[in-house]
This record gives C-alpha cells, structure tokens and sequence, in this order.
C-alpha cells in the first residue's frame, strides 16, 4: 500500500484530519454543524465523496463527533469508535469530563450538559475494543485504544509517518498554543501515561492533536517527553 497523507482540517478550535491513501478515512469531525468544512476539505485534497471509506471517531466528547451524523447522511459510510466511549455518541452527549484544574472546571460548567439534537438514528457500524487495522479501509494506518483522557479514548497510528492522531490524549498548555501537555480533563492519569508509553514503543515521534498543530517530542512539557532506554 502506498505512502499514507494526513491532512489538518481546523475546524473553528477543534481539528478533523484527512488520512489520505487509496481511499481516505476521515478522523474526528469537529462540533454539529461543521461538515461542510471537512467536505469542502476533502474537495480541495482531490478526494471524491466515492472514496471515502470511514469515519473514524478518536472520543466521545461533541466536539469531536459533533458533525459525524451531518457526514454520515452526505457520505454514507461506516463510523467506527472505541466501544467504551460509544453510548456517548449513540446519545449525542458527552463522555465525563474530569477538570484537573479551575479553568477546566469553569468549562465542564458549560460543556458537561451540551447534547447533539439531531442524530437521525445514525449508529456506529464498527466498534473495537483494543485495535482496529485500516488498511481494509484503504490506509496503512491502525486504530489502537489510548485511555487517559476518556476511557474509550483511542489514537490512529500512521506508520507511514511515525505519527499518531492522538485527539484529545495532548493538548497544548495554552489551548492552541504553548508546549503539548496532558488535556485539562484526564479521566485516569495512570491510564494516560500507560497510553503515552504505548505510542512511544510503536515509533510515534510525531502527534496530531485534536486542537492547534502538530506536536513533536521536544514541544511537549517534561514529564511527558519520551525516557532515554536504560
């Protein structure tokens, strides 16, 4: 399978990505109401609605799938997500959100009630447990599970570019700005840093977040930065 292309698409403060090879799966689709962003996006890469095989949701928080029933209805493929974050996107809410600081807890006060209002009975078509080959899906990619920031939270690895789509697993201090960080809201910080580890030990060295522009290992802040091999 040939080389594997990610495209950024921002969505207002969340991302989606293209992930680009003979066919393309779309990961991650911002708030409702922004598909057409990401199908202008895939108009601009050259990519026909016929050749996109997948949406791939990295969490169930709504700014991440907010915009996946609207896609689901324009391009009629296959949504896949971790099964612990699941009922989330089955019921248009969101997963628990855990504030690690008062600003975090500020924004829960705003977030933890929004609700998508219209799902048009769309479910999920594929749900995985620990991890998801793509490459039946056109990419040479795979979809492991990365706990931390939600339990159902999961990461795309593109071995291609020793990368991973991390959504919301690093978030920069500043939001969009500053060094890559743990999120302000981290469900398990055990399970975040066992994930972390994880993406490591597949050759990640390159991260693409949920919210601003890629991370490398020397942007992120130093307890998270990769341990030298004893």
């Amino acid at each position: 399978m040939s080389g594997t292309k990610v495209v950024r698409v921002p969505l207002r403060v969340a991302n989606s990505y293209l992930l680009m090879g003979p066919k393309t799966v779309i990961v991650d689709t911002g708030d409702p109401g922004f598909s057409g962003g990401i199908l202008k996006a895939l108009q601009a890469n050259g990519v026909k609605k016929e050749d996109v095989s997948m949406i791939f949701l990295t969490h169930g928080h709504i700014d991440h799938f907010g915009s996946a029933y609207e896609l689901k209805r324009q391009l009629d493929v296959p949504i896949a997500i971790q099964s612990i974050d699941l009922p989330f996107f089955l019921n248009g809410t969101q997963a628990p959100l855990y504030p690690v600081n008062a600003l975090a807890a500020m924004i829960k006060a705003i977030g933890n009630n929004m609700q998508v209002k219209k799902r048009y009975g769309i479910k999920a078509d594929i749900v995985f447990d620990e991890e998801l080959d793509l490459r039946d899906y056109g990419v040479n990619a795979y979809a492991i599970a990365t706990p931390g920031h939600t339990l159902g939270s999961s990461s795309v690895v593109i071995p291609d570019d020793d990368a991973a789509i991390v959504g919301d697993l690093l978030v920069r201090k500043y939001f969009l700005f500053g060094q890559g960080c743990k999120p302000p809201f981290l469900h398990d910080a055990q399970k975040h840093a066992e994930s972390m580890h994880k993406l490591y030990s597949l050759g990640v060295k390159k991260f693409y977040p949920g919210h601003g522009q890629t991370i490398l290992p020397q942007d992120l802040c130093r307890s998270l930065q990769p341990r030298p091999a004893q």
